[in-house]
């Protein structure tokens, strides 16, 4: 699953304590500040879409300083350079 994400308030208490909070999290395998529309890039592990649904709302969905979050669904890779 990739996630991106927008912080409500762009000041540095905000931003280290959300970074902190989200790298934590044991399904996070990628997390990146991105410049753009979108302040990160988050790329989450999980089992099925329950399971995502769940980390969503009960993890990521709390993290302080999180306004918003646009989930996305890999249909095809086409080329990964892991």
């Amino acid at each position: 699953m990739i996630v991106n994400a927008n912080l409500a308030a762009q000041d540095r208490a905000t931003v280290e304590q959300f970074e902190a909070h989200v790298a934590e999290f044991g399904e996070v395998i990628e997390f990146r500040r991105v410049f753009g529309h979108r302040d990160y890039f988050i790329r989450i592990a999980v089992t099925s879409i329950a399971t995502y649904d769940t980390f969503l709302t009960s993890k990521l969905m709390d993290t302080p300083g999180l306004a918003t979050v646009d989930s996305h669904i890999t249909m095809k890779t086409i080329k990964a350079n892991d």
